[in-house]
């Protein structure tokens, strides 16, 4: 409750009244006469000041309202129909129920959801899980999740089986490399079924297979090398093994993809070198033109500069200078170690070098201090906003040591993903941060400080199964790390409850997978649930049962964290001469050079010392934490940094085995990486995604040339918008499956099934291709698996038909808290009081008067 004046000026009234009455004071006037009469006028000036108060209300209200988004798009078309009218029908007389229709190209479920989701409304969302436009299912229900936003699903019966197929690859390649495809089978149920699968590359067949499939889906891979420049195509076909086609695989249109690819020539490199006939010469001379010199000389027409072990003491001020307006203009770097370059020799480094301005490392050692996965469990139960006793909350608590242990050394090198806790478990970082980064580390110390308490208990389980779904994707050859921050309420609430055992069951699968789990349990006397009835803290029982005792750590209110992790990184660096220390492990999966690359199955057996820059990207290391692959971004260039030899070396070589076999895989993509675009040379560079039949497509276009060039798509003109210097786009929307054309010259036919293939095979640079395929509606088909993941880590509840009409009236049923403001002006009372206190002085002073 508050207390205000709504006419503060009034009170200026109250000086001419002090006045007279020191007056009336000075005059000897009666006392008790002066005194009722100022009482009386100083009631009116507050009369006139219009006193309130007012008070903020949250009245409850308990309302059912069920809103059915009702997903009506394509892939929906092997599903059981009529699912939301028959719920409607039959809950109509229990509670209001709208249904909101979804259908049409592309589908956006994510944005249904958010459009439709309020605290008063009951969302239902009925549907297969697939969403190919805006927002993802994955934020959307994260943000209902945050809002506390209701949302439930129920995936209604599959009845119809069908096969899609689906090409990943480069669409610009260079030729005389061996290129890698994947073929991407799905099938709508888990039932199995026969097909024949055939591959085409420039209409020539490359293989046919029969495949029986069990699983949802089945990858092929398919490696091919592509001997003339200009436009080529590959096509997958499916079959399915039975004269009765439509029964066994519904739509027809999703069993063929194309995928267009322009080769172009081998890319112009200046190799700087003093050992011509290493591995990585090889490397180089397999896949580019190469240019093998000793010194730099022109730049001009060159796509990327590889220096190999040269000396700090050989590249000259000039040379520095060159090299940096070459990367600053998009020239690609790749700087590869040895005995010679880096931090070697110990007198003549790299250090504080111009040209080490250049590069994404400084040649100083790196301090190993992480080099983990860790997940930070933060709990925000209703529970952590009790009064921690010393002028604050628990969670507050939680949240500084959660800051505290970002701040430290110790996370330095770690990669991290802050995820929260309450009835079930929220990742808000959306993937792992790189802690050696310090715009990431201020960013999460930023979006800690602004989370707040959600849920209505406390359910660790939920929280365990968030963080091991989020390890699962990462490089299991990486050590992982969990640690829980809590106020220890995990214990069961009733005897029916048994979360506390089902916690221990998910820590102990996490710890047999080689999970460490470390639990700083914020002591809270007035937090429930959190002590045994024998006296014992719940969160001790739980470390000491999933053999983590040494890991619990009891902190007091205002006391601060001070984790320690296991002890083999520290014991490994005292074997930094054994060669299993060089074990090799990806930081980070994600970016265009580790995505998807195979394990490194051998050791490094050497490497330079040096530290990553803060804006750096540490993509691999040893085991050790020692980088071997940094790179970053140099005004418009690429700069790596491979600090490891050449694989030849003097003597006994640091990384023979990158440089052979799969393992080598990583050097290709980095030297593809630095040399980044393979069409500099032309005067009209194009970038042309996997069209959609129907569906807009996005082009890029850079282009040498002053003013916007004349491209026509097929017949048509294609209509092109500026978005930079020298760059532009252009939307394109095919209207037939198959080939279509990019040129300066409209086409004379559409580049369909009847496209004159015998062009192909022989150089032909005169055009692009740009393959149209079926909407992504007929890809992925069948129920998306990670839908009803997603909804239960986001608190969201799953139905069947079975279950549906018992449950949903009751869960359906919201309290919605609607804030109020009531204001009480008090003026008419004080009006009363002092008419009522003049009133019966004028009384008392008449009488008094006339019986004396």
């Amino acid at each position: 409750m508050t207390f205000d004046f709504l006419y503060n000026t009034e009170f200026v009234l109250l000086l001419p009244l002090a006045i007279l009455v020191l007056l009336g004071l000075r005059k000897k006037t009666s006392k008790k006469h002066l005194f009722f009469h100022a009482l009386v006028a100083f009631l009116l000036i507050l009369a006139l000041a219009a006193p309130y108060s007012a008070e903020i209300s949250s009245p409850k209200t308990n309302q059912s309202r069920l809103t059915i988004i009702s997903d009506e798009s394509v892939s929906m078309e092997l599903f059981q129909k009529g699912v939301p009218e028959n719920i409607s029908e039959k809950l109509n007389s229990r509670l209001p129920v709208t249904i909101t229709n979804l259908s049409g190209l592309p589908t956006s479920l994510g944005d249904a959801i958010i459009q439709q989701a309020s605290p008063e409304n009951y969302v239902l969302v009925v549907s297969d899980g697939q969403s190919n436009s805006g927002t993802s299912i994955e934020d959307a229900l994260s943000y209902c999740y945050k809002n506390n936003f209701p949302v439930s699903a129920l995936v209604p019966q599959i009845l119809k089986e069908d096969l899609s197929v689906e090409i990943e690859g480069e669409n610009e390649l260079v030729i005389d490399n061996e290129a890698f495809f994947k073929l991407n089978i799905r099938k709508s149920t888990e039932n199995e079924m026969r097909y024949q699968v055939r591959v085409t590359i420039d209409n020539k067949q490359v293989m046919e297979k029969e495949i029986t499939q069990a699983g949802r889906i089945e990858s092929i891979n398919l490696n091919h090398t592509f001997d003339t420049l200009g436009p080529h195509t590959v096509k997958a076909t499916l079959r399915p093994a039975t004269i009765n086609v439509k029964s066994l695989d519904y739509f027809e249109k999703n069993n063929q993809y194309m995928k267009s690819v322009y080769v172009t020539p081998k890319p112009k490199v200046l190799f700087v070198t003093n050992e011509p006939d290493s591995p990585l010469a090889h490397i180089l001379n397999e896949v580019y033109d190469v240019y093998s010199s000793r010194s730099y000389g022109s730049l001009e027409g060159i796509d990327a500069v590889i220096l190999d072990n040269q000396a700090a003491s050989t590249i000259s001020g000039s040379e520095v200078e060159a090299l940096r307006k070459y990367i600053i203009n998009g020239g690609g770097m790749v700087v590869v170690g040895g005995d010679a370059s880096f931090d070697y020799p110990a007198e003549n480094t790299y250090q504080k070098t111009q040209f080490e301005e250049l590069l994404p490392v400084v040649s100083k050692p790196s301090s190993w201090r992480g080099g983990r996965n860790i997940v930070l469990m933060l709990d925000v139960s209703p529970s952590t906003l009790q009064s921690n006793n010393i002028g604050g909350r628990v969670l507050d608590d939680i949240l500084s040591n959660a800051v505290v242990l970002l701040e430290s050394d110790l996370l330095k090198d770690a990669r991290v993903d802050v995820i929260t806790f309450g009835s079930n478990g929220q990742d808000i970082t959306n993937g792992f941060l790189d802690m050696s980064k310090e715009s990431n580390r201020l960013w999460l110390d930023g979006e800690i400080r602004k989370i707040k308490p959600s849920g209505d208990s406390t359910s660790l389980e939920r929280g365990l199964l968030t963080a091991r779904n989020l390890l699962e994707t990462q490089d299991r050859s990486a050590e992982a790390e969990i640690v829980i921050v809590s106020d220890g309420g995990i214990g069961n609430i009733d005897e029916g409850d048994n979360r506390f055992e089902r916690a221990v069951n998910c820590a102990d699968s996490l710890r047999e997978s080689g999970i460490g789990i470390h639990f700083v349990h914020i002591h809270a006397p007035r937090t429930e649930y959190q002590v045994m009835p024998k006296g014992k803290y719940y969160p001790d029982l739980f470390m000491n049962k999933i053999g983590f005792s040494e890991n619990y750590k009891k902190l007091e209110p205002g006391q601060r964290i001070n984790v320690s992790f296991s002890d083999k990184p520290k014991e490994s660096e005292n074997k930094e001469d054994n060669y299993s220390s060089g074990s090799v492990i990806i930081c980070d999966p994600k970016h265009f050079i580790t995505r998807d690359l195979p394990e490194v199955t051998h050791d490094v057996l050497g490497y330079n010392e040096v530290t990553p820059k803060p804006e750096a990207n540490r993509l691999v290391t040893t085991k050790l934490g020692k980088p071997v692959l940094t790179v970053w971004r140099l005004g418009l260039g690429r700069v790596a940094a491979i600090t490891t030899d050449n694989g030849y070396g003097q003597g006994i070589s640091w990384a023979p085995s990158l440089f052979s076999g799969n393992d080598s895989l990583m050097i290709t993509r980095t030297l593809n990486w630095a040399v980044a675009d393979t069409e500099m040379s032309e005067n009209i560079q194009l970038k042309i995604p996997d069209l959609k039949v129907n569906q807009p497509g996005r082009i890029l276009i850079t282009t040498k040339k002053e003013g916007a060039p004349e491209l026509y798509f097929d017949k048509k003109r294609m209509e092109i918008t500026p978005i930079g210097n020298g760059m532009y786009e252009s939307y394109v929307t095919p209207e037939t499956f198959g080939l279509h054309k990019i040129s300066e010259k409209p086409a004379g036919i559409n580049q369909n099934e009847k496209f004159p293939y015998e062009t192909f095979g022989v150089d032909n640079r005169s055009w692009r291709p740009a393959s149209a395929n079926c909407p992504d509606e007929y890809i992925y088909i069948g129920e998306n698996s990670l839908f009803k993941t997603a909804l239960l880590e986001n608190g969201g509840k799953i139905y069947t038909k079975g279950d549906i009409y018992s449950r949903i009236t009751t869960d359906s049923l919201t309290s919605t808290e609607k804030k109020a403001m009531a204001k009480v002006v008090y003026t008419k009372y004080i009006l009363i009081l002092a008419f009522l206190i003049y009133l019966i002085y004028t009384v008392y002073h008449t009488y008094n008067t006339r019986m004396k």
